[in-house]
């Protein structure tokens, strides 16, 4: 049932952004939890750890997370592309990165559940791995809205309506311009992954978090990046342009005293000539690779075939000795059949009066034909061997049928590469035969003249298309120039609040002093941090674990003031590994400081001895923390079983600081 009525946001803060809270998850059947074919987590306290080992899916299941609130998960390269290209090229990623988490057979049963509160709204949806991010349960509740749906495995119509739907009331209830808006802040300002992606030393795409942090309205900064992007698309091509031009004319300089014919320069033909190249090229890649996946798929068929028919093979083997004499005569196929049919095998006889003198010299372990005495058969051993290879058989033929269905899919995928080769090629030869006349021209045209004025076309179309660029370029500027100038007011409002958040969090860490301005620069605003008086605007020029705690606490600070006084939550992968012995404390104390300021962290770590986790315990408590060992969720390999007795040790000493002994 859906109940929509005017005014729904009562009680929301006009304008002010809000994030989703997240209050439970629970995954089911993802195979690389293999201990737990579901496993539920409640986030009810301020700091959420999961503590666990190399290997165990730590960082998939921050990805997992972000995957439930928004269909999408980060790429592993981060690019510069509009809101909507990066959405799309997330939502597209997420099958991959679950390909391999999940076991084929599991594909349709896999699925993970989260419910969470965005304002006074709270929510539950119910997303599979395998469904193109669509949901198969919405609900919502919360002043004015009242929505329950479920969707049907298989029923992609039903599943894309129902997500379209929450959607809407996240983005209505988040205040944010779109849903690429959420996904966008999920990916890149409150998620410190396993990309290790620094938002300090990346301004293109810090720029759209800063408008939004500081205060545009998310329509308007919406715009704003939009028109950014495009003035350094722009920007770059005309500097290309103009590097063609004058390339163009060093060569003219070179060949002017020679002459030639005639040739006109069709750039648009050129152009679109170029692009079809380009995209056979792509294609052909991509038949390779598909053709490759499907060998790799078809010689796992052959492996589990082989397995299956030998397994066959040595149940046979089992099955025929059951015949033989030596097994027995009481599990001899001809007595069971005398006894529980009263059917003779030897001479047909189907209704046997009385078997009771065959019953007697089973009974005193001698064989009813011969009489000789059978006590040392022992037919137990026999039965045991088959009901073990009968079940190695049905996992045998599991196997197989998975590889098959794995083989099957590689094939379809080969064959649409195929597909889409053959078309490409098609479509350059509808090309070229359209365009015949300019296809032969320019075949033709090889001489010194023909190459000059090749080159005197390039270079008056290079600085047209130079002119162009910087004309279309200056009008996307003249519509930042007062978004720069806001952004600029609304900063150096908000600098009394925003830096010292920032100067805190980061001196907790670093232990110096610290600051951050906002520049404005030719290529859009950013954020320059300064140290000790000196600017930091190159990565290199700070340590890897300052790099990355900076760059934690600068989310930290941006989320705090986006959010306006609301409890903030980070998702953090931690970057332990980059930290010595001196900074492990302090990156505790750091993450300490945020939470006290009643924010929520969701952060995963190693099961291992350094302090940042220890500090962290001890300064939350159990009150405000909970550690969850993972190791309980998945297999353990050979080399983290044999050292268990140190992943106990290391827990136990987060356990002891959570009770606020001495570590």
């Amino acid at each position: 049932m859906t109940v929509h009525q005017e005014g729904s946001g009562v009680g929301e803060q006009a304008g002010r952004i809000r994030l989703p809270q997240v209050r439970r998850l629970r995954i089911s059947h993802f195979s690389l939890y293999r201990n737990r074919s579901e496993n539920v987590v409640d986030f009810d306290k301020n700091v959420f750890c999961l503590s666990g080992a190399n290997g165990l899916g730590k960082s998939t299941f921050l990805a997992i997370l972000n995957y439930a609130l928004t269909g999408a998960v980060a790429p592993p390269e981060v690019k510069v592309l509009s809101l909507c290209e990066y959405s799309k090229s997330a939502r597209s990623y997420a099958p991959d990165y679950f390909t391999g988490r999940v076991k084929t057979e599991d594909r349709d049963i896999a699925e993970v559940s989260i419910e969470f509160s965005i304002g006074e709204y709270e929510y539950e949806v119910t997303r599979g791995f395998f469904d193109g991010g669509d949901l198969r349960y919405l609900r919502v509740r919360g002043p004015g809205v009242d929505i329950e749906r479920s969707g049907e495995l298989g029923d992609p119509t039903l599943g894309k309506e129902i997500t379209e739907e929450y959607e809407a009331n996240s983005v209505q209830h988040s205040n944010l311009a779109s849903f690429d808006q959420l996904i966008y802040v999920q990916h890149f300002l409150v998620t410190f992954d396993e990309r290790r992606h620094l938002l300090f030393w990346d301004p293109e795409v810090a720029r759209f978090a800063l408008f939004l942090v500081f205060g545009l309205d998310s329509a308007r900064a919406d715009a704003a990046g939009d028109w950014q992007r495009k003035a350094d698309r722009l920007e770059s091509q005309a500097r290309n342009a103009q590097y063609q031009a004058t390339s163009a004319r060093a060569q003219i300089r070179d060949l002017l005293e020679r002459s030639g014919g005639s040739f006109e320069l069709n750039e648009e033909l050129e152009d679109k000539h170029r692009n079809l190249l380009d995209q056979r090229d792509g294609c052909a890649a991509a038949v390779d690779q598909r053709l490759a996946q499907e060998k790799d798929a078809r010689l796992q068929v052959g492996i589990a075939a082989a397995d299956h028919h030998s397994l066959t093979t040595e149940y046979d083997r089992a099955f025929n000795s059951r015949l033989s004499p030596k097994s027995g005569p009481t599990e001899h196929p001809l007595i069971l059949k005398l006894i529980h049919d009263r059917a003779c095998g030897i001479c047909g006889t189907s209704s046997v009066d009385s078997i009771s003198e065959i019953e007697q010299l089973l009974s005193e372990s001698k064989c009813p034909l011969c009489h000789s005495d059978t006590g040392s058969a022992d037919a137990g051993e026999d039965f045991e061997l088959l009901r073990e290879l009968d079940a190695k058989l049905q996992q045998s033929a599991a196997r197989l049928k998975a590889a098959q269905e794995d083989a099957d899919r590689a094939e379809q995928q080969r064959q649409a590469a195929q597909e889409e080769f053959r078309r490409t090629t098609r479509a350059i030869e509808e090309f070229e035969r359209e365009n015949s006349d300019w296809v032969r021209n320019k075949s033709a045209h090889s001489g010194v003249s023909d190459v000059i004025k090749q080159l005197q076309a390039e270079f008056a179309a290079a600085q047209d298309r130079r002119d162009k660029y910087r004309q279309r370029r200056d009008e996307y500027q003249a519509l930042l120039a007062p978004v720069k100038r806001e952004l600029a007011e609304k900063y150096a409002e908000a600098e009394l609040e925003f830096v010292p958040r920032f100067q805190s969090l980061a001196r907790a860490f670093l232990g110096m002093d610290l600051h951050c301005r906002l520049d404005q620069r030719a290529r859009g605003p950013e954020l320059v941090v300064t140290i000790d008086r000196q600017p930091r605007r190159e990565q290199n020029q700070l340590s890897e674990s300052q790099r990355y705690f900076i760059d934690i606490a600068l989310r930290m600070a941006l989320t705090e003031h986006m959010l306006g006084g609301a409890s903030a939550g980070l998702f953090i992968d931690t970057p332990e590994g980059s930290l010595d012995i001196a900074y492990e404390r302090r990156a505790g104390e750091m993450f300490g400081a945020f939470v006290r300021r009643g924010n929520r962290l969701i952060m995963t770590a190693n099961l291992n001895s350094n302090r940042l986790v220890l500090e962290l315990a001890h300064v939350c408590g159990r009150d405000l923390m909970h550690v969850e060992r993972m190791t309980a969720w998945s297999v353990l390999s050979e080399v983290q079983a044999d050292s268990e007795q140190l992943f106990d040790e290391s827990y136990d000493a987060i356990q002891a600081s959570l009770d606020g002994r001495m570590f």
